[in-house]
């Protein structure tokens, strides 16, 4: 779809690659200046450029999700650069599988901090931000898992599911205190790409892939394309009366 972002400031979490790199260049595509974080700095530069090169602006600013004062220091390096935020994609995150018997707590605790409290401070600290500029969006990147029970997504599925419940939260405060910041969670299903290969091995992740494929009724996994396109409508006008919702893109695999 088209949008006009025009003059709009986005601030995209783990836009290095994957859907974050994706939801960053779209939206350059539609005029808006992109603020991608992460805390690969190589991968970063890479995304400015690959912005750059579509006619777009960027800057990049390192960026560890868990830590509050590196939210502070992005939200800080966006208002010094383009003084205003309307739009924050909670991206960043990451993934481990372990049956509940065998995960250390460590690990439960990782993933609670990188994906649920990492989204709770983005909230904390871009809401004041955007209700300045009249109001914006924020995405928080959840997951089917968050929403349906898969084994072996004990850490996973719980900071996913967190992550649904505090958007919810978050958009019924904003739509309360009339500030019009519409805050939606989305919830992509399997979303193929070479990290998948990177961190299962060739032959588990074709296992893998097969597998959710024979599960989802349009017998396909997602592309990067297929959540940016999405998010580009959430927090375009033509979304502007959607807040507090649960956005699946799956192909189908919730449907049955």
């Amino acid at each position: 779809m088209t949008a006009d972002l025009k003059g709009k400031i986005a601030l995209v979490t783990g836009s290095t690659s994957g859907i974050g790199r994706m939801c960053a260049l779209t939206f350059a595509r539609e005029g808006a200046a992109i603020v991608v974080t992460g805390r690969n700095e190589k991968r970063g530069a890479e995304s400015v450029e690959m912005i750059q090169n579509v006619g777009g602006e960027a800057i990049f600013v390192q960026q560890d999700v868990m830590e509050e004062i590196d939210w502070k220091n992005a939200i800080a390096e966006t208002l010094k650069e383009y003084d205003g935020l309307d739009i924050l994609i909670n991206n960043a995150g990451d993934c481990i599988l372990e049956p509940i018997d065998v995960m250390p707590f460590e690990t439960f605790l990782f993933m609670m901090r990188v994906n649920t409290e990492s989204c709770f401070l983005g909230m904390k600290y871009a809401i004041p931000e955007i209700q300045k500029q009249g109001g914006g969006s924020i995405i928080n990147m959840s997951s089917v898992a968050g929403l349906k029970g898969g084994i072996n997504g004990t850490a996973y599925g719980a900071s996913k599911g967190g992550m649904t419940a505090l958007s919810k939260v978050a958009a019924a405060e904003c739509a309360a205190n009339g500030n019009n910041v519409r805050i939606n969670s989305l919830h992509p299903g399997l979303i193929w790409g070479p990290g998948n290969v990177e961190s299962m091995g060739e032959e588990k992740a074709k296992k893998f892939r097969d597998m959710i494929v024979a599960r989802t009724p349009m017998k396909r996994v997602g592309k990067p394309e297929d959540i940016a396109e999405m998010a580009l409508f959430l927090v375009s006008e033509a979304g502007d009366s959607i807040s507090g919702q649960e956005i699946v893109v799956d192909g189908g695999y919730m449907a049955v």
